[in-house]
């Protein structure tokens, strides 16, 4: 049978060359990505893909199921973006909820791309810990949320959640500390010196003293702060070492102000998830913001 989803998926193995490829960026298993493609290719009656030790490639059937695929995919998106437009005049609104670090540096860019597109839309967001983002998903307080890391332990019936993009973590020092010209240090370097952290009772922080215990760090917290933004603040003034999400340091590090760090041996990546209530169909608003998004994140063109 063919569906969107599996023409999505069939678009995106193209894009990537490969299916294990396109299984990364959806976070599904390589044989379900194959399943999809393999259905297509039963459905048309026809082989869609080469597949070499060079990479996958359309066949001449694929290809024309390819740029049909694109056609099709684009003129369903100018008539949701047509459809949301279609009264200027109507007010529409759309309620976002995320943790820290997000509210405060992603989703204001993402805000400003949004609403020039959309100007009839208004945009509520607030800003709250991962369980209290779920609470008001699942409550309908919220539309759509975006939080940080893994949240089964957190998960209850008909919370919809996806993983679309990673987030890289760095050591950050400022300009004047001892570890200014270095570009990477120890784990032993590490271990045991003064530490800006979050709060305790930070997801964030768990995650990472748990990343870091697994290398056998045992971090020395020396002050305790509720965001990125404060601890960065604390930084610029001077104080001591902290880790934090880069998205979060980029301006101070293109001015010269502060500077990244990575630890031998050790990656320190999150995932950036999207939540929302399955209960309830996807309202145009909520998928005219999700296919802002979906150009750098395919996967959440797969919900749509």
């Amino acid at each position: 049978m063919i569906t969107l989803h599996k023409l999505k998926i069939f678009i995106l193995v193209c894009e990537q060359g490969s299916l294990n490829k396109a299984a990364g960026v959806l976070y599904l298993s390589q044989s379900a990505v194959s399943q999809h493609i393999q259905d297509l290719e039963a459905s048309l009656g026809t082989q869609l893909l080469d597949r070499s030790p060079r990479g996958t490639q359309p066949t001449p059937a694929g290809e024309v199921l390819l740029d049909y695929a694109r056609q099709m995919l684009a003129l369903l998106a100018q008539a949701e973006h047509d459809i949301v437009q279609i009264d200027t005049a109507q007010s529409l609104q759309l309620d976002l909820g995320a943790t820290p670090g997000i509210s405060v540096y992603l989703i204001p860019r993402w805000l400003q791309d949004f609403q020039a597109d959309y100007d009839n839309i208004n945009v509520s967001m607030q800003t709250g810990l991962t369980k209290d983002i779920i609470a008001g998903v699942m409550g309908t307080r919220y539309d759509l949320g975006f939080v940080e890391g893994e949240i089964d332990d957190l998960a209850v019936d008909n919370l919809g959640q996806l993983p679309f993009y990673n987030l890289a973590y760095d050591v950050v020092v400022s300009t004047t500390h001892r570890w200014a010209d270095r570009t990477h240090i120890t784990a032993d370097d590490l271990a045991g010196h003064p530490f800006i952290n979050r709060q305790p009772t930070s997801r964030t922080r768990r995650w990472m003293e748990s990343v870091l215990a697994s290398h056998g760090i045992r971090m020395r917290t020396m002050t305790e702060l509720d965001s990125p933004g404060t601890i960065k603040y604390a930084l610029l003034s001077g104080g001591g070492v902290s880790i934090l999400p880069r998205y979060s340091v980029e301006r101070e590090v293109e001015r010269g102000e502060l500077k990244l760090l990575s630890i031998e041996g050790i990656e320190l990546t999150r995932s950036l998830r999207l939540i929302w209530n399955q209960r309830i169909a996807f309202t145009a608003t909520q998928r005219a913001f999700l296919n802002m998004l979906a150009p750098t994140a395919p996967q959440l063109s797969m919900l749509l």
